[in-house]
């Protein structure tokens, strides 16, 4: 099997599987892409961080653990995305992951016990794409998130504990598209937004789109897009019936 490509790992069953004895996986040393699924990874990962040409990884409801935390090199030089979705355990992104010079998607949905994330997000300076959604104890984006220069695409919807934006923010020039509906308890934007001269759209809920219209005038190209709170449409489909 050392020429295989591509490996998913997934579990069927009502608990996650326990994945373990990952060191044979340093002989598949062309694969492009790896899925993990439903599993218990608790046991270090070290030797997929390690994997010369892997170009995707994939942790989708995954029992992480320390998995990551101990993981003391990442050399991944070809990785282009990454994506960590309902791990619901997972409480930090170790600051080794911002060595990834090459990464362009960044995907961390869902997984709401991480507070926080690494200080050197910044080092990322290829990314273009940046999802943090649904992780509703982040309390806020690093200052260094400024230094992507490259990025234009950013989603932070429903993070529901972030209370204000970095100023740095302002310094993402090359930014089209912001989502971020579901902020409860954001009260202003940083005065920096003017500076995102190429933005397009910005995708909120009724209560953000009252700060962004501030900023209209000075970004000529910007489009306010409103989205339905769907708790509140599912709740007045059910007075409806």
């Amino acid at each position: 099997m050392n020429k295989l490509k591509v490996l998913n790992i997934t579990s069927y069953g009502t608990c996650p599987s326990d994945l373990h004895e990952l060191q044979s996986i340093k002989s598949l040393s062309h694969l492009k892409r790896i899925r993990l699924e439903h599993l218990s990874i608790s046991h270090s990962i070290q030797s997929i961080l390690e994997l010369y040409n892997l170009k995707k990884l994939s942790f989708i409801m995954c029992e992480i653990g320390n998995a990551l935390s101990n993981c003391t090199n990442v050399t991944l030089p070809k990785l282009l995305e990454l994506e960590i979705d309902r791990c619901y355990d997972l409480t930090d992104i170790p600051s080794g992951f911002c060595s990834l010079s090459r990464l362009k998607k960044l995907s961390i949905t869902n997984c709401h016990e991480l507070d926080a994330l690494p200080k050197g997000l910044g080092s990322l300076s290829n990314l273009e794409i940046l999802r943090i959604h649904s992780c509703t104890r982040l309390v806020g984006l690093p200052e260094s998130i400024g230094y992507l220069g490259n990025l234009v695409f950013l989603d932070i919807s429903d993070c529901l504990s972030i209370s204000r934006l970095p100023y740095q923010i302002g310094e993402l020039y090359g930014l089209r598209v912001i989502k971020m509906s579901g902020f409860r308890g954001l009260e202003e934007l940083p005065d920096s937004v003017m500076n995102l001269c190429l933005l397009e759209d910005v995708i909120c809920d009724e209560e953000t789109s009252y700060l962004w219209s501030y900023y209209e005038n000075d970004l000529c190209d910007l489009k306010i897009n409103m989205v339905e709170d769907d708790r509140f449409a599912n709740f007045m489909k059910i007075i409806a019936q």
